[in-house]
């Protein structure tokens, strides 16, 4: 088997898919044509088994030394480390990009709601999440829960912690986004590849923006993508394969949408924000890593 020795766990909306974009481009690296596997944080893909996870998603991995699976919501999903451990082992590497946690929150915000997940208003999202959560646990329906745990995805010291309890800080790189990623993007690739032991290529293109902010283009599209009914049965079977179903889904997305530049929030919002909701997690990120994240404003 050619399972995954790298992974990229988070944070969501952090810039993953850009960093994926681009480090796909390395003749070392291995990256499924389908960003996000969702194997480890999906229990009906791991109920699958892992020869399942083998042949849907690295059946074609050649001689590359890096083989990653891009799946930013393993670092919130609690079961995941566990499963990973009991599947890849103790030896593989983690890549995690932290952003400011009120930014990616808005940042998640303004994707549910172009998807018409979410109809409150940003602070109104906020103060439902807790009852929100509960509500799509006790259906069992994770990825509602992913869809609006805005603040518990910003939870950066808990959901590492729980990563230590069985893989060492040793195999983990930690990005910073707005210090890292966007003031100084070639030094953090430069970073990441020698992480990951392979060479620094020149040619390679490493000004790609992948996924911006964006509205519905077309709403019905969504709204199609959305409803269950007979006609995903067909899909199925006229599209056996889980991957080229995930491949076209998100071909479909992309042309469903435009990007746009929402309207930030203020610093006094940003501030009541992290002291509500993330101050305490960030002290404790910031003692763990033994670096400041210079997040308030």
């Amino acid at each position: 088997m050619n399972l995954p020795n790298f992974m990229c766990i988070g944070a969501a909306k952090s810039g993953t898919t850009t960093l994926y974009d681009l480090l796909r481009q390395h003749p070392d690296v291995y990256a499924p044509s389908f960003k996000e596997p969702h194997y480890f944080d999906i229990p009906s893909n791991y109920c699958n088994g892992i020869d399942w996870y083998d042949k849907t998603y690295f059946n074609s991995v050649k001689q590359q030394k890096v083989i990653m699976d891009f799946t930013p919501s393993y670092l919130y999903e609690k079961n995941a480390a566990k499963r990973i451990f009991t599947s890849l082992g103790e030896n593989i590497k983690f890549l995690v990009i932290l952003r400011n946690p009120v930014d990616r929150a808005f940042s998640h915000y303004l994707h549910s709601k172009r998807d018409e997940y979410e109809l409150e208003g940003f602070l109104k999202a906020l103060s439902k999440e807790k009852v929100r959560i509960n509500d799509a646990r006790l259906k069992d329906d994770y990825l509602a829960e992913l869809r609006c745990s805005y603040v518990s995805q910003g939870c950066y010291y808990r959901m590492i912690s729980n990563y230590l309890e069985y893989f060492p800080i040793e195999q983990f790189l930690f990005i910073h986004f707005e210090q890292e990623f966007v003031a100084n993007r070639t030094a953090s690739i430069k970073k990441i590849f020698s992480f990951l032991g392979i060479d620094y290529i020149p040619e390679l293109n490493y000004n790609i923006k992948s996924n911006p902010a964006s509205v519905a283009k077309f709403i019905w599209i969504k709204r199609l993508l959305k409803r269950s009914g007979w006609w995903r049965s067909i899909i199925k079977l006229l599209i056996p394969s889980l991957k080229f179903r995930q491949i076209l889904k998100n071909k479909i997305q992309r042309a469903s949408i435009s990007s746009f530049t929402p309207k930030p929030l203020n610093n006094i919002q940003k501030d009541e924000i992290y002291q509500l909701y993330f101050v305490e997690e960030i002290n404790k990120l910031e003692q763990l890593l033994n670096r400041k994240m210079h997040w308030k404003s």
